[in-house]
């Protein structure tokens, strides 16, 4: 018996329905099962009361404080030195500050943005959503998170409003946002619309050597949410987030995700069940495996209501030894009547030694039902290759090029600065840079 649970709620000042939600999982860590095909980490070898790393990392309070490397890293990247703070989540909130402006004009037209801590202490009424997306019983990750996590946004889109700018939590949040397992919480309510912002492009300055974050995604009645998720961790750190969204009637969520930088190793679960008709559920995402890297997706939308739809594409770049494997899985059960659901599952291999599995499954319980996939793991072709070479290009420009159109489809979603920043780290893998 780990008996941490209680100790972690207390100092984050939960609430005693939190506290019980945490002790209830903390008794299944050790029995729950791991999830399929994510690495296996042993979480014995974390405690969650320290928020350490295996190597000593500086306290970062101003860009003065950027260790050599991480300066490095953003220069080859072309980000402009007055954006470091912004892709470094470094932006402070204060009465002066642009970003505390931007956290008023959001509050008045309605998008609340809070801790989750606290916002859990000033509402009771959470108590009928927060965590009861979390499949802690069946997924030993899952269990780790919900009985330590710390840290972490709440995101409320009140009815009707529909916002236009794309929200950075952390950004408008950096105090006791990031941590070992923080929980972040998105709330539409009906007929809103809202993007959110989750992570950046540059390495996180993370403190810690295992990362157990998890969201939770509320798409009520004709609602619209746009996820953002990008990721860039260093070598050091091992990383296990956790996605469960729940969309209702007309509602459409779209979750697009970059992985730059696998760290010690990644395994992303993401989990979309659309209960109420007419709902639609699109998850896209790009990774990037490199050097011994190790990463495994699981990708499940689940088809529960009449009409509803769901779109799963994933395109992985391996070279090095880096391994990828990505399951993605569709099911339409028995009231999902004329249900949709297409996968494209694509893996691209630039050098010998990598690895790329991909495992599309589609399920269905009517024949009314249209499901199908598609699959692609190869190398870059030589024909291509030669045809851009005979119109004057070098090879490794010409891989750049080409890689350059395999991933475009996806990143036309994300904002144009990080579009930028992630074409630049495309061309590094190409060439062996990163």
């Amino acid at each position: 018996m780990r008996n941490f649970a209680r100790k972690v709620g207390e100092f984050n000042n939960d609430p005693e329905w939190v506290i019980k939600i945490r002790e209830d999982a903390e008794k299944y860590i050790d029995t729950a099962p791991y999830p399929p095909f994510l690495p296996i980490l042993d979480l014995s070898n974390f405690n969650p009361l320290k928020q350490d790393a295996p190597i000593e990392i500086p306290e970062i309070k101003s860009l003065d404080d950027l260790p050599e490397n991480i300066r490095e890293l953003l220069k080859k990247m072309g980000v402009p030195e007055y954006e470091w703070a912004k892709v470094l989540g470094l932006l402070q909130v204060d009465e002066t500050s642009s970003t505390s402006s931007f956290k008023d004009y959001f509050e008045k037209m309605g998008l609340e943005v809070l801790p989750m801590s606290e916002a859990l202490r000033r509402y009771d009424w959470l108590q009928d959503y927060a965590f009861k997306l979390m499949p802690y019983k069946e997924n030993k990750y899952v269990a780790y998170h919900t009985a330590y996590w710390s840290g972490g946004a709440f995101i409320r889109v009140k009815k009707g409003v529909k916002v236009k700018i794309p929200v950075h939590a952390y950004f408008l949040i950096t105090e006791g946002a990031l941590a070992q397992a923080d929980h972040a919480f998105v709330l539409a309510e009906e007929d809103s619309e809202v993007t959110f912002i989750e992570g950046c492009t540059a390495p996180p300055l993370a403190r810690f050597s295992a990362h157990m974050g998890a969201t939770e995604i509320y798409v009520k009645k004709g609602a619209k949410v746009r996820g953002i998720v990008l990721q860039n961790w260093p070598h050091y750190v091992h990383t296990r987030p956790f996605t469960h969204a729940l969309v209702e009637e007309e509602g459409e969520l779209h979750v697009v995700t970059a992985v730059l930088g696998n760290g010690a190793s990644a395994g992303r679960y993401e989990l979309i069940d659309v209960v109420g008709k007419g709902g639609k559920a699109v998850v896209e995402s790009i990774t990037f495996t490199k050097k011994e890297e190790v990463l495994g997706d699981y990708i499940h939308i689940n088809l529960k209501a009449p009409d509803t739809s769901g779109l799963i594409i994933t395109k992985g770049v391996t070279r090095d030894h880096g391994q990828n494997t990505s399951a993605t899985v569709i099911k339409a059960d028995k009231n999902a009547k004329n249900a949709r659901g297409h996968i494209e599952c694509a893996g691209l291999l630039l050098t010998p030694g990598g690895k790329h599995e991909t495992y599309p499954v589609l399920s269905s319980e009517l024949g009314s039902v249209h499901l199908d996939h598609e699959a692609y793991v190869g190398r870059i072709s030589e024909e291509a290759l030669e045809y851009m070479k005979s119109r004057g290009f070098t090879e490794e420009a010409a891989v750049t090029l080409l890689l350059r159109g395999y991933i475009q489809p996806i990143l036309k979603h994300i904002p144009f600065e990080y579009v930028m920043e992630i074409m630049r780290i495309a061309e590094m893998v190409a060439s062996g840079e990163a």
